[in-house]
């Protein structure tokens, strides 16, 4: 979790004979425009007076092509400005009729086969990312004690809807999008869209959420429909290459002697193998609880830390 915001640059703004130069070419390009357009200095002048808009411009700072000073965002003196996502150039509209919709859609592990792990929900289409997160949670077994981020793909920046860092401490230091403000028909609203679900980044659990119908509304809470695969992930066990060693242990523990149950359950800080087993078959799926919890899905995301 991070507890402290810091966006480190190269170059502070104003050094450098090559950065005056960008900024004087886009001033010319930027009166160029306006000219052209027919924009007065009046309606320039009431433009730049708004609220509104001035938290635009704050916002599109961001955007800019140039090196932006080293800023410890616990200094008070700190420009609140820099406080802000990191802009997308363009951002899909919702599902117009999301109120009257479901969507059917797989969260699948990466990098599990033989068998997949995954899990078919049907969820309302008017849910926020904050609620697909934790249907996600629930379906799989986690148990919301990390980071997580929605993206195109795995720690590609370029898109990344989460809870933005707050002085709770909890929450990403860089996103684009928060979650709690942002419907999940955004970006998943069609057969066949897909984004990345990135959980704890360090033992980096990633499933990839896809859409597979888009359906007339089918109540008012996700549900469970179809898995495969009843071993959960398990937190803290140390990502996908331990979970399919765990997987493995688990169809199979007639194949161990002695020793190897041994050996086992010690690295995994139990006093012998019974333990580890019986600590191992939790990690069987309970449907009846994921619906249970499933039911009760908060309408944003809830910082417990």
């Amino acid at each position: 979790m991070a507890k402290k915001k810091k966006i480190l640059h190269n170059t502070p703004i104003g050094v450098g004979d090559s950065h005056i130069d960008e900024i004087d070419a886009l001033k010319m390009m930027i009166m160029t425009t306006m000219s052209e357009m027919g924009i007065t200095p009046e309606e320039y002048d009431s433009f730049l007076k708004s609220d509104i808009n001035k938290d635009k411009i704050k916002e599109a700072m961001l955007s800019l092509p140039f090196d932006q000073p080293d800023f410890d965002f616990d200094d008070d003196d700190a420009p609140k400005s820099f406080l802000q996502p990191r802009l997308l150039v363009d951002t899909p509209s919702p599902m117009p009729d999301a109120d009257n919709k479901s969507l059917r859609i797989k969260v699948q592990m990466k990098d599990v086969s033989k068998p997949p792990m995954w899990r078919e929900l049907v969820i309302p289409a008017d849910f926020n990312f904050s609620q697909l997160h934790y249907v996600i949670q629930a379906a799989t077994g986690l148990m919301n004690c990390h980071l997580w981020q929605f993206q195109r793909q795995a720690y590609n920046p370029d898109l990344q809807i989460g809870i933005p860092a707050d002085d709770s401490g909890y929450g990403l230091d860089e996103w684009t999008h928060d979650a709690n403000e942002t419907a999940v028909t955004s970006f998943l609203a069609k057969k066949g869209d897909k984004l990345e679900y990135v959980y704890d980044f360090g033992d980096d659990w990633i499933f990839t959420v896809s859409v597979l119908e888009v359906m007339e509304r089918n109540g008012e809470v996700a549900e469970l429909t179809k898995w495969k695969c009843d071993m959960q992930p398990i937190e803290d066990c140390g990502g996908v290459y331990a979970y399919l060693q765990l997987r493995d242990i688990l169809s199979s523990p007639g194949s161990l002697n002695k020793k190897m149950k041994s050996e086992i359950a010690e690295n995994y800080g139990f006093e012998d193998f019974d333990m580890f087993a019986a600590w191992l078959d939790e990690a069987n799926i309970d449907v009846e609880f994921i619906q249970e919890q499933l039911s009760e899905i908060p309408d944003k995301f809830e910082d417990t830390y």
